[in-house]
């Protein structure tokens, strides 16, 4: 297979300590995934032999862009107790389930560089992808490295439906019963009108995001200029766009959304994408810093 995409890495690239944290030195898929969600990496397409700086760190909650990138941006992401070395430590033995975080790491790049070229319709069709990709096995693997065989037991079972209503719902569950006293988890996610680069489609798109997203997640909102939802809601409204947008039967005709309604849409999807990256970083940022807790 033709390799696209190459990661090159910014930080220390003449140091040779710490090379478990460096991409060049340890090509692990889950270190490759940590550097680009917290921003700290820089990624070439070799076909136009162009470089894209990665500095958007979608760890923090809103994202925020890295000023500076070194050893000290990655370990401020962690509490006190976590050092250096045990990043080092855990990125040379995170070795687990490669071939999963491999199709991850495909799909988060092209995800992000379609971000970056402004193809935000493209970006939104890899993020809903890796979604579908990781509904399932993450929760399985996060359960699968805890202690306690009972309580592990009960945490699969909470995550089914007695309806066993499908691995996206699977998904949801684990995120509401795993997080739900995170910080991240109680906070809101505010969609920005102002993005859309054409005036006269605000009012249009604010009332199609407001169709999709449940009232009772909406948490303020100001007409045509934004709306303020949930962290759980925000899964919601993703799942709920994909099924309008990309599907098309006869059946449902009237729920998806008509080709007229999104005469543009780049920039339906514009004031979407970004938090869509961050909320899907967050949770894999958990999952690492709990892997990481277990090998510490």
């Amino acid at each position: 297979m033709i390799s696209r995409y190459s990661i090159i890495d910014p930080v220390a690239r003449n140091n040779t300590k710490y090379k478990y944290i460096k991409t060049e030195e340890n090509p692990s898929p889950i270190l490759n995934i940590f550097r680009l969600i917290s921003g700290t990496i820089n990624i070439k397409d070799t076909f136009f032999n162009k470089i894209y700086k990665i500095r958007d760190n979608n760890v923090k909650f809103p994202t925020e862009e890295n000023l500076n990138v070194n050893y000290k941006t990655m370990l401020d992401l962690f509490d006190d107790s976590i050092k250096i070395t045990d990043l080092n430590n855990y990125f040379f033995k995170a070795r687990s389930n490669r071939k999963f975080y491999k199709s991850i790491e495909v799909e988060l790049i092209k995800c992000i560089i379609a971000y970056k070229d402004k193809n935000f319709t493209e970006s939104f069709i890899y993020l809903y992808r890796i979604i579908e990709g990781i509904s399932y096995s993450v929760p399985l693997i996060f359960i699968s490295k805890k202690d306690e065989y009972n309580k592990t037991y009960h945490d699969l079972q909470s995550y089914f439906g007695k309806d066993k209503d499908g691995e996206l719902a699977f998904f949801r569950r684990f995120i509401l019963e795993t997080f739900k006293d995170e910080d991240f988890f109680r906070s809101n996610i505010t969609i920005n009108l102002d993005m859309i680069d054409i005036e006269e489609l605000k009012s249009e798109y604010y009332e199609l995001y407001l169709k999709r997203i449940q009232e009772k997640f909406v948490v303020d909102k100001v007409e045509n200029s934004f709306i303020k939802i949930q962290f759980i809601g925000y899964y919601d409204l993703l799942i709920e766009l994909r099924n309008r947008f990309f599907h098309n039967l006869k059946g449902t005709w009237s729920e998806n959304f008509d080709s007229t309604e999104l005469i543009f849409p780049d920039q339906f999807f514009k004031p979407i994408i970004l938090h869509g990256i961050n909320w899907l970083s967050i949770i894999l940022f958990e999952i690492i810093k709990f892997d990481l807790q277990k090998i510490k």
